[in-house]
């Protein structure tokens, strides 16, 4: 691609739309320790639907939480500060994700199944690995693809040639994606995260999930997006065209002291996921 192509992904970048003004102010306010609990849930009940996915979120099965939680305030105090800066990330995000990704051959609402997928998935692996930062490993998962929704219109004319590529040379997705483009979705992923202002080893989980080994800041978090990744698409969460080209790097396991029978009871423990999807978030 030329380096004209390349600039107007840049400047695509540049002109994303921030957050919302009652999501910013939610998130600045999940930061701030003197705000309590009630101030938050005053201002997410200004929106109806953060309010409505806020509790059934704190009631989901997920959670495990044992009686009915019926207002914002109470869980708030129930779910935590981190998680509910996660919940109003992922809610934020849904409408950017939730388009047809046709480049990628994912169907509207796939994109956004597979990164609340990967984001809970890596919740559930950080907790099992015991990663201190278990909401960070949420975020990541659910940023991991998100240059996918920026690079869709661009892959779609690309798309055999990436595949060929992949499939003659035996190459991951990701590669062949590279050297057809000249970038690929990690690269451009992670410059939509440093514009959204995540830190550092954030983008670097969403630069490197496909390529754990290079990770050097933080490489717990990255390998453990990488394996979340491939346990979603081991599910059939959001396979598209280049899932079954995943293959799940050994080094992610070294990094992270698992075995692959861990993996297959990771899996096994994920599948509740999918049904959580559809309650959370629908």
């Amino acid at each position: 691609m030329g380096q004209e192509v390349a600039q107007k992904i840049l400047k695509e970048i540049r002109d994303l739309p921030p957050f919302s003004a009652i999501a910013n102010r939610a998130l600045k306010l999940t930061n701030d320790p003197r705000a309590s609990a009630v101030d938050i849930s005053r201002v997410i009940s200004y929106d109806p639907a953060f309010t409505a996915r806020v509790l059934r979120m704190a009631n989901s099965a997920y959670y495990g939480f044992a009686r009915k939680v019926t207002t914002v305030s109470e869980a708030i105090v129930i779910l935590g500060y981190e998680t509910l800066k996660s919940v109003v990330l992922a809610l934020t995000l849904q409408k950017f994700y939730d388009n047809e990704v046709r480049g990628y051959g994912l169907e509207k609402g796939d994109m956004w199944k597979h990164s609340v997928g990967c984001a809970l998935a890596s919740r559930l692996l950080a907790t099992q690995v015991k990663y201190p930062a278990v909401e960070e490993a949420f975020v990541a998962g659910l940023l991991h693809d998100v240059g996918k929704v920026i690079l869709n219109e661009y892959v779609r004319d690309e798309i055999d040639e990436i595949i060929e590529l992949a499939g003659s040379q035996g190459l991951s997705f990701a590669e062949a994606e590279k050297r057809v483009l000249g970038f690929d979705h990690q690269d451009i992923g992670s410059k939509v995260a440093e514009k959204w202002n995540f830190n550092d080893t954030i983008v670097e989980a969403i630069r490197c999930h496909h390529r754990p080994e290079r990770a050097k800041k933080e490489p717990e978090l990255t390998a453990i997006v990488h394996v979340a990744d491939f346990i979603c698409l081991s599910l059939g969460l959001g396979i598209g065209n280049d899932g079954m080209l995943y293959p799940l790097k050994k080094e992610a396991l070294e990094i992270l002291k698992l075995d692959e029978p861990e993996i297959d009871n990771l899996i096994y423990s994920a599948y509740s996921i999918a049904e959580e999807i559809e309650k959370i978030l629908t």
